[in-house]
């Protein structure tokens, strides 16, 4: 445990050093504004983080890291490593219930140093994958006690999925642990009992505050299943060598074959339910696969190809998780070095730029999500560091005049440079064109409604092309003429624009509208001529 520990601080202490990244900000504005018992009981509060999903755990643990040291991206950093290496040292502890010393040490250093953990450690917008598989992983432990830890397992269960749905099939490795300890099926489904009522306790809680609206947009399996396998190989793998892809895929191969020929079809129905435990929750993700979905199905496996392997009855095959465990360690530190150069020479400068520039400085155009830098615009003045400097998302804030060209900047390759000496938002050239192009005797109707949280819009005429822009942002968002979006209360007056453009390239804008109050309708038209 105590070579685990110094590995996870060798591997992960260069985190340390990060700031606020993709959604940290949003989620650090939500941890300032939203109390406590808000975020836990209180849907209208809640839904401002997420309409989708419901991890309350997750703002939870960031109000603690503010009430412990205010802004401090280093605090937050350890804390996500210290969690991190928790889940290693639980990782450890469980899988030495049924594995040798060596074996459980192997598998659990290779989860440490995988590139999920390399990339964890480093996102701290996915703490609640981090924090949510210690509390799996001491679920799992207390319930491997049998009958002495099923209600500290059972709460711990709950914990998991308050922090992330993706923990809710585990259950299914009870089953394998019970008739692992030679218990009959009844005696199984009366320990089931207590991690059942900790799933209907979730189920209904999560209901109450988010309607169950589902946790991702519905993707259809086949259309989109070799991006997403190629995706589920890349989060075990990560940025990596064919060296070290090739010794994965033989360390997989080997330790699955050498089980199932010693255990047969009782290996086949272990290996079943860690399918559906791994590939279950993540299956509505085929179509939109992320690097961060790839945790908690990369653990397990690490866990799986442990276990295989330490129960093939075969004496060399400590070399499987000893082979990973050398792969990973060797590939943690350029992954690391990737992931930190792709980030701290980018969104970081981008998100550094807003934070410390004068209000009067440049214009930035932006690449990075606009609620990145809309939130960490909120935080400085909530810190009372003055107004930011303005900043923008897409080049109709040049084509329609809300900036001017020449008093703006773009970051690349880590520093703010002239937008005129890049072509990353087009060049004047084309700038001037869609100046031309623009109608404004072009007709558009809108019609934006907001009720029941639910925003509702109807545009036309017909025939066109519409796209949704945030005022004073100017994000640039494709919608289709009409259509429906769940959307959290807002706090402060939201505005908007619509714009319309046909085939032939002309193109016409709304004035700046307000998005409506909930129950009101927002209605705007401009007849041809």
């Amino acid at each position: 445990m105590l070579f685990l520990a110094a590995l996870g601080v060798i591997l992960h202490s260069t985190a340390l050093s990060g700031w606020w990244l993709n959604d940290d900000p949003a989620l650090l504005v939500e941890a300032v504004l939203q109390p406590a018992t808000d975020v836990l009981f209180r849907p209208a509060e809640y839904t401002h983080l997420s309409a989708a999903t419901f991890t309350p755990l997750l703002l939870l643990s960031f109000k603690a890291d503010l009430l412990v040291r205010g802004m401090s991206p280093r605090l937050f950093y350890a804390h996500q490593v210290a969690a991190i290496i928790a889940a290693a040292l639980l990782l450890f502890l469980l899988l030495r219930r049924y594995t040798p010393d060596l074996y459980a040490t192997a598998g659990a250093g290779g989860f440490l140093a995988s590139w999920v953990s390399v990339y964890a450690a480093r996102t701290l917008m996915i703490r609640h994958y981090a924090e949510g598989l210690v509390f799996a992983l001491g679920a799992l432990l207390a319930w491997s006690y049998g009958r002495r830890g099923l209600i500290a397992g059972s709460l711990l269960y709950l914990a998991a999925m308050l922090s992330k749905e993706v923990y809710a099939p585990i259950p299914l490795f009870l089953i394998c642990q019970e008739r692992f300890a030679g218990r009959r099926w009844r005696e199984i489904a009366r320990d089931l009992v207590a991690p059942s009522l900790a799933a209907i306790v979730f189920l209904v809680w999560r209901w109450a505050m988010t309607g169950l609206t589902g946790t991702y947009q519905q993707s259809a399996v086949l259309p989109g299943f070799p991006s997403f396998s190629r995706g589920l190989w890349e989060g075990l793998v990560g940025p990596a060598p064919l060296w070290a892809s090739i010794v994965w895929a033989i360390c997989l191969v080997l330790a699955l074959g050498l089980f199932l020929l010693r255990t047969r079809w009782q290996g086949v129905a272990f290996l079943a339910v860690a399918a559906i435990v791994i590939f279950l929750p993540i299956l509505p993700l085929v179509a939109r696969f992320e690097v961060r979905y790839s945790f908690a199905f990369a653990t397990f496996v690490i866990a799986v190809i442990t276990i295989a392997a330490a129960m093939s009855g075969r004496r060399w095959a400590i070399a499987i998780p000893a082979a990973l465990l050398v792969t990973t360690v060797v590939m943690a530190f350029p992954q690391r070095r990737f992931y930190e150069d792709g980030t701290r020479h980018g969104m970081e400068q981008e998100g550094r730029y807003v934070w410390s520039q004068p209000h009067d400085a440049p214009a930035l155009m932006a690449t990075s999500p606009g609620w990145y830098l809309e939130s960490l615009a909120w935080l400085r003045q909530h810190e009372h560091h003055g107004a930011p400097p303005r900043f923008v998302f897409s080049k109709y804030a040049i084509t329609t005049g809300a900036i001017d060209p020449r008093r703006a900047v773009v970051i690349t390759s880590g520093r703010a440079v002239a937008l005129a000496s890049t072509n990353l938002f087009g060049t004047p050239a084309e700038w001037e064109r869609a100046r031309q192009q623009f109608d404004p005797a072009a007709p558009l109707s809108i019609e934006f409604a907001l009720r029941n949280h639910q925003a509702e819009w109807h545009l036309g005429p017909p025939g066109g092309r519409f796209v949704f822009l945030t005022d004073p942002g100017y994000s640039a968002i494709p919608i289709p003429p009409s259509g429906t979006q769940r959307v959290p209360a807002a706090r402060e007056q939201q505005y908007f624009r619509i714009v319309r453009q046909v085939e032939d390239g002309r193109w016409t804008v709304s004035p700046r509208l307000a998005v409506p109050e909930e129950g009101g309708v927002t209605r705007w038209e401009k007849f041809k001529g």
